[in-house]
C-alpha cells in the first residue's frame, strides 16, 4: 500500500510541476530523523530504504541539505553513514552512468546528528566543504556545514555557498534564546567572512510559530526568509510548525526570483507532504518526523 502511495504521489507531483523550465532546478532541505541511529522512538530500518529513496525522488530535488544523519562508519578514512549509503545505492540502481549518479558529503564533527549534502553528480559540483563555528551559542549543538556549490550542465552559470543548519530544539525560554543567539552570531559571521555574494541557508531551524524575532538579525543584513505556509512537522501536536526553512542572501535572490517568474509564486517553494492521516502516521513511524521543503532556482542566471 505504501509503495502505491509514493508512486501515485510522484505522478501527481510530476503533473503539477512539468513546466517548460529547463534552467530551473530544485534544492531541498530535509531532516531525516536520526537516520541510522536507534533513538528509541522510531521504526526506520533497512527494509524502509526503498521508501526513503522514493520520497527523495518524489520531491524532484537534485540537491539536498540533510540533517540528523547517524554516526560515521569509516570507509578508507572517509565519513560515511551506512543507512545513507544504502539509500544512495537504491537511488542509483537504475542509473547506468557513473557521472549521473547520486552521492553525498557528510560532516565529520557533529557525532550522532551529522549534516550532509546529497546531490546528483551530473547536475551539481560541491567543493570546499567544512564545518564553521559562528559563535559560542553553537558549542553544544550542531555546528553549521558549509559547501561551495556549482551548477553543471548546458547553460549552467550558478555558483553559490550553501550553509546547512540544525539549530537548538524545544520551546522553552532558554532554547528560544539560544536560537536567537545562533542567528545573531551566524549573521555576524557572514558579515566578517569572505563568501560569494550568493549564499543560501537551509535546514531545521526548530523555530516555532510566532518566533519571528529569532531571525531578525538575518533581515538586518539583508537576508530573506523564503516562506511557505505549509507545516513541515509531521507530528500532530506540532501541526502548525514550520521548522524547516530557507534563507537567502540579496545576491542569490535574483536566481530565486527568476525561478519564481518561471514556475509561479505559488510553486517556487513547496513542502512535499501527503494529507492522508493514515499515510502521515506511517511516514512519521518509518521515514521521518519532518517533511522536505523544496526551493526552485534558476541555474542559468549570470553572476
Amino acid at each position: 500500500m505504501k509503495k502505491i502511495f509514493f508512486i501515485s504521489a510522484f505522478i501527481i507531483s510530476f503533473s503539477f510541476n512539468s513546466y517548460p523550465q529547463e534552467n530551473i532546478r530544485k534544492i531541498a532541505t530535509w531532516n531525516m530523523k536520526w537516520l541510522g541511529t536507534n533513538s528509541g522512538n522510531q521504526l526506520d530500518a533497512f527494509e524502509n530504504i526503498e521508501h526513503y529513496a522514493d520520497y527523495i525522488l518524489l520531491t524532484g530535488a537534485t540537491l539536498f541539505a540533510l540533517q540528523e544523519i547517524g554516526p560515521t562508519h569509516s570507509v578508507a578514512g572517509e565519513p560515511k553513514c551506512s543507512y545513507l549509503d544504502k539509500i544512495v545505492d537504491e537511488l542509483n540502481q537504475s542509473i547506468p552512468g557513473e557521472l549521473e549518479k547520486w552521492t553525498y558529503v557528510l560532516d565529520n564533527f557533529n557525532k550522532q546528528q551529522r549534516l550532509a549534502f546529497l546531490f546528483k553528480k551530473d547536475l551539481w559540483e560541491l567543493s570546499n566543504f567544512r564545518i564553521i563555528s559562528p559563535g559560542s551559542s553553537f558549542i553544544y549543538i550542531r555546528k553549521p556545514f558549509l559547501v561551495t556549490v556549482k551548477a553543471k550542465g548546458d547553460n549552467a552559470e550558478l555558483e553559490f555557498n550553501f550553509i546547512n543548519i540544525h539549530l537548538k530544539a524545544f520551546d522553552d525560554a532558554g532554547s528560544r534564546t539560544t536560537r536567537k543567539n545562533n542567528f545573531t552570531q551566524l549573521s555576524a559571521w557572514l558579515q566578517n567572512n569572505t563568501l560569494d555574494e550568493d549564499v543560501l541557508i537551509g535546514g531545521d531551524t526548530n523555530i516555532y510559530f510566532g518566533e519571528t524575532d529569532a531571525y531578525q538579525s538575518m533581515s538586518d543584513i539583508n537576508y530573506k526568509y523564503l516562506y511557505d505556509a505549509e507545516r513541515t512537522s509531521v507530528y500532530s501536536d506540532l501541526l502548525g510548525e514550520r521548522f524547516d526553512r530557507f534563507f537567502s542572501s540579496a545576491g542569490i535572490n535574483n536566481e530565486i526570483e527568476s525561478a519564481k517568474n518561471s514556475v509561479g509564486s505559488g510553486n517556487y517553494i513547496d513542502v512535499i507532504k501527503d494529507n492522508d492521516p493514515e499515510e502521515i502516521i506511517w511516514f512519521s513511524q518509518n521515514i521521518s518526523d519532518h517533511f522536505a521543503v523544496v526551493l526552485n532556482i534558476d541555474v542559468s542566471r549570470e553572476q
